[in-house]
C-alpha cells in the first residue's frame, strides 16, 4: 500500500469516527425522543416571538423579541384521571387526556404562552394530537393567560385521543431563527394526594401517620383518624421542610414527606 493510500484510508477512518461521535452526541442530547425530559425537569429555551405575539416562523421577519423561558411537565393527566374526575359531569368517554405544566418567564416583558409556542401529544408511531388551548385550570378555565416577566404560572392543556391510541410524549415546539425547534417530555403520571386535615379519616391518614411516626414527628398510633396530635406532627414536619405550619397535609407536603430525603425529627 502506498503512503498516499494509507493517508487516504486514515483520513476516511477519522471522518467515520467523527461522524459516529456526532451521532452519539446527538442521540444523548437532552430533549430528544431518545433522551426526553422527565417529570419535574425544567427545559430552558429561547422562543422568538413577533410583535403580534405569534411565533417567528419566517427568518425574514425582523420585528421580534426573544423570550427566555422554561417549561416543566408537572403531571400527565391520563384518560382514566379525566374519566374519574369529570366523566359524569362532562360526559367524557375515556379518550380525554391532559398535561399540567409550569411556565417560567425569565425575560423582562410579559408573554402569552398560548401564542408563543405549541404543545402537542405524540404517540410511539409519531401520530400527534394538537389539543385545545392552554388555560389556568384542568377544565373550564381561562384562556390567554399572561405570564409577567420574572413570574411563573401553572397551566393546563387538554387533548382528545383516538380510542386505543397510547400517547408517549409531550412535544414543545418553538421558533428560533425562523425555524421550528422541538423538545420532548416523557409522559409520566404523578400521584395526586388527597388533602388531609383535622377530621379526615381513612387509609390515607393511616399512611400519613405511619410515615410521621417513622420519622419521629408523631408519638401515637396510626389509627386513621386525623386529630390534634397528627395535626401538630404535620405542623412540625412542614416547618422542618421549610414550609408554612398550616397543619394541613396537602399534595405538595405529602410528596415531600414520602421522599427518601425528608428530614427526620430532631432528637429531644
Amino acid at each position: 500500500m502506498t503512503v498516499k493510500k494509507m493517508l487516504r484510508r486514515a483520513a476516511a477512518l477519522l471522518t467515520l469516527c467523527l461522524l459516529a461521535g456526532s451521532v452519539a452526541a446527538g442521540e444523548m442530547e437532552k430533549g430528544t425522543r431518545e433522551n426526553p425530559y422527565r417529570l419535574g425537569e425544567a427545559c430552558a429555551f429561547s422562543a422568538e416571538v413577533l410583535a403580534d405575539g405569534s411565533p417567528r416562523l419566517d427568518a425574514a421577519e425582523t420585528d421580534f423579541a426573544a423570550f427566555e423561558l422554561t417549561l416543566t411537565l408537572d403531571n400527565y393527566l391520563s384518560p382514566a384521571y379525566f374519566e374519574e374526575n369529570y366523566g359524569r359531569l362532562y360526559k367524557f368517554d375515556g379518550t380525554q387526556a391532559g398535561a399540567q405544566v409550569t411556565i417560567a418567564n425569565e425575560s423582562d416583558a410579559a408573554i402569552v404562552p398560548q401564542n408563543a409556542f405549541w404543545l402537542t401529544l405524540e404517540g410511539e408511531n409519531g401520530a400527534q394530537e394538537t389539543g385545545y388551548q392552554l388555560m389556568d385550570a384542568e377544565i373550564a378555565g381561562s384562556y390567554g393567560t399572561e405570564v409577567a416577566g420574572g413570574e411563573s404560572a401553572t397551566l393546563y392543556k387538554r387533548f382528545d385521543q383516538a380510542e386505543g391510541q397510547e400517547m408517549t410524549h409531550l412535544v414543545l415546539t418553538y421558533c428560533q431563527g425562523g425555524e421550528r425547534v422541538s423538545r420532548y417530555f416523557l409522559l409520566e403520571e404523578r400521584i395526586v394526594y388527597a388533602e388531609l386535615q383535622n377530621g379526615s379519616r381513612g387509609d390515607d391518614v393511616t399512611a400519613l401517620q405511619t410515615r410521621l411516626i417513622d420519622l419521629g414527628y408523631l408519638d401515637d398510633e396510626a389509627d386513621g383518624i386525623f386529630g390534634r396530635r397528627t395535626e401538630a406532627a404535620v405542623r412540625a414536619a412542614r416547618q422542618a421542610a421549610g414550609m408554612d405550619d398550616s397543619g394541613v397535609a396537602d399534595d405538595n407536603f405529602q410528596h415531600a414527606l414520602y421522599a427518601e430525603d425528608f428530614p427526620a425529627a430532631a432528637q429531644q
